[in-house]
């Protein structure tokens, strides 16, 4: 099994990133915040939601491998008190293997990013990270990036924008639940392809699978051919006199995709 360090989702095997929050899934499940430390030691907490995804994974697996007990809650990190020291140590050194910093004194361009959902914006940064590009976010939450580096920041605007999903997001729905609720489904119609409660909720649910874009952590291809099987079931559904057997085949068969990942 596989878990999300941030939320701690569990997944089966073969997923490699949490839908929700976009990050790489770790072998091990997170601890919840209230067992770092005793009832009575004190908690330090230190808010990350602008660093990359990557650089909480590796600050994440920089402190299991130390011993030193943390929890998340989200892009927070709660620690004891008492590791305060050995904490920040890690984290400059998780800011700095997560990508090059902007050096002191250079001059810089920002853009504004606001506009953004959280998963592009980490997206984007991880993005920089791969290209080598020195950026961070600054205060007002604009992505910062060294002048020199304007052309290559473009660039890599232009193909990442050129990729952009134009469907609205989730907005707050839980993908992993989604595609759970369809999976229960389309096992229920693979056991008895004339159950009405499962062909109304799936019914219900196709159009919010296609009509979203796919959350940061699922591939494209992926979410938009589980839209079209959705879909096609749906539409089987629909004609005057289905045949059960052809039903349950076409529900088994999205079924077993699913299972793998939820």
């Amino acid at each position: 099994m596989a878990w999300c360090f941030q939320c701690g989702i569990e997944y089966t095997p073969g997923v490699e990133d949490c839908v929700e929050c976009g990050v790489t899934l770790v072998d091990e499940p997170p601890a919840d915040a209230a067992e770092v430390g005793s009832s009575d030691e004190d908690q330090f907490a230190y808010e990350l939601h602008e660093w990359a995804g990557e650089s909480r994974r590796i600050l994440d697996q920089d402190l299991t491998a130390a011993g030193i007990a943390h929890a998340w809650q989200g892009a927070t990190l709660v620690v004891r008190a008492a590791d305060e020291d050995a904490v920040d140590r890690a984290v400059e050194g998780a800011e700095d293997a997560g990508g090059p910093a902007i050096e002191e004194g250079v001059e810089t361009v920002a853009y504004e990013v606001d506009g953004w959902a959280a998963d592009e914006q980490s997206a984007f940064s991880d993005l920089l990270v791969r290209l080598g590009v020195p950026h961070e976010f600054d205060s007002e939450g604009d992505l910062v990036v060294r002048a020199a580096d304007e052309d290559a920041v473009e660039t890599a605007l232009d193909a990442f924008q050129a990729g952009a999903d134009e469907r609205p997001e989730l907005e707050g729905l839980d993908a992993n639940g989604l595609l759970t609720d369809v999976f229960v489904a389309c096992d229920r119609l693979k056991r008895d392809a004339r159950d009405l409660s499962a062909i109304e909720r799936l019914i219900g649910l196709a159009p919010v699978l296609v009509g979203h874009r796919p959350p940061f952590g699922i591939d494209g291809q992926l979410w938009n051919a589980l839209g079209e099987r959705t879909t096609g079931l749906v539409d089987l559904l629909g004609t005057g006199d289905p045949d059960p057997s052809e039903i349950s085949g076409v529900a088994g068969e999205l079924a077993g995709v699913l299972r793998q990942m939820t």
